[in-house]
């Protein structure tokens, strides 16, 4: 084998360039190598985003397992990308639930794990549910109220 001081400078140049390259590429995408990684990926299709975002939680019994990737519009359906731990073991039944996490109204996703085996493609929309939103709240409300007897409701209070 050669000393490098006798080998083409050129190409010795080339190659210890494109290994610091590679090495510098390794260290800022790091946590994308599947090895490395410890991360799923999963998706799940919903009938409304109701305020979910990229960066949002993933959430199973209340514990942080993960983050949401992407959020996209597909027909009249919303694919929700997330990622979640490694050790966060899924069944093949496993539904998802967007909630509102804070007062301020910030969302989270909320996996509940059901089912034998793994979770394998897509959570289908008829297992996932969308959060309970003000103008179907104030709908509630609205057919609530208007069930009621207001002459008893009003004898009532007055008593």
């Amino acid at each position: 084998m050669k000393p490098i001081a006798e080998r083409n400078r050129a190409a010795v140049g080339a190659v210890g360039t494109l290994v610091l390259v590679a090495v510098v590429a390794a260290a800022f995408s790091y946590d994308k190598l599947p090895v490395i990684k410890g991360t799923s990926d999963y998706t799940a299709y919903f009938a409304e985003a109701g305020g979910i975002k990229p960066g949002s939680d993933v959430r199973v019994s209340g514990y942080g397992v993960g983050r949401v990737s992407s959020v996209t519009l597909e027909g009249t359906k919303v694919l929700v990308e997330f990622t979640v731990d490694d050790d966060v073991e899924l069944g093949d039944r496993t539904e998802a639930a967007i909630k509102t996490e804070t007062v301020l109204g910030t969302k989270m996703l909320e996996l509940t794990p059901q089912g034998d085996g793994v979770l394998a493609g897509t959570i289908p929309l008829e297992r996932t549910t969308s959060p309970y939103d003000l103008p179907t709240a104030l709908g509630d409300l609205t057919t609530t109220i208007s069930g009621l007897d207001t002459t008893q409701l009003s004898t009532a209070l007055s008593t």
